[in-house]
């Protein structure tokens, strides 16, 4: 085989991609995984679930949250909180777990292609820098993308998505937010808001909200977030978006 011919090529380095690929090299096939050199480890790694869980911990920890409850609320062990000093902890954590990934696949001679992949033919594709590879299988495994509506003009910084918030480049916590959609996602970042002093505003269609979940419980999160001054316009849909 030449350097750009391969048992396997996987389109993207997310779980999926990683698992497909490590298996299939650990049986002996010759595997190329085509991502681009900053997206190593996939959406989950750079804008969903590392992100996310990391921002959480950050918060948890520097406004002393959990630690509330025995030393009283006045309790933190900072006076302030910047978006630096949580973004730092998002770049690193994400630095090191890419950095994590790579040497997975390199160590297991998965060959890394640099770059968007397009389907030139059933057995090969081509990337954005013009390079062939060329596939007895492929591996699609690109991941997901939020879905958009059309009518809200996102432009990542005052108006974003979920994904947004957390990679890494706010420059300040913001005053006051709107967060529409009350799901798990949407409540998740509502209530890391809420912790560093934000003034959260709720918009959900659904009434009651994360109706697969006790009555109970959802009561007892409402109670919890309002005392924090969250607002919830539940039963309620987005007609237009002003900044």
């Amino acid at each position: 085989m030449d350097d750009n011919t391969f048992d396997l090529v996987v389109i993207g380095s997310g779980p999926a991609g990683q698992k497909g690929a490590i298996a299939a090299a650990k049986m002996g096939k010759r595997v190329a995984v085509v991502d681009r050199n900053d997206m190593i480890g996939g959406v989950c790694l750079h804008a969903g679930t590392i992100p996310s869980k990391t921002l959480r911990l950050a918060v948890l920890y520097l406004t002393g949250f959990q630690q509330k409850s025995f030393y009283g609320q006045a309790y933190a062990p900072r006076s302030h909180v910047t978006a630096d000093d949580l973004m730092f902890r998002v770049r690193t954590v994400i630095d090191r777990e890419q950095a994590t990934v790579t040497d997975q696949l390199q160590r297991n001679d998965v060959t890394l292609v640099n770059g968007w992949a397009r389907f030139v033919d059933a057995h090969t594709v081509q990337t954005d820098g013009g390079r062939q590879v060329r596939g007895d299988h492929i591996l699609i495994a690109c991941g997901t993308r939020s879905a958009r509506n059309p009518e809200i003009p996102y432009d990542g910084r005052k108006i974003m998505l979920a994904e947004d918030f957390g990679r890494g480049d706010r420059e300040k916590i913001p005053r006051s937010v709107i967060v529409v959609g009350a799901g798990v996602i949407g409540l998740e970042y509502a209530s890391m808001l809420s912790a560093l002093g934000v003034r959260v505003t709720l918009i959900e269609s659904r009434d009651p909200m994360l109706d697969f979940m006790d009555k109970e419980i959802i009561e007892a999160l409402r109670y919890h977030k309002r005392r924090r001054d969250a607002i919830f316009r539940l039963g309620e849909h987005v007609v237009g978006v002003r900044v």
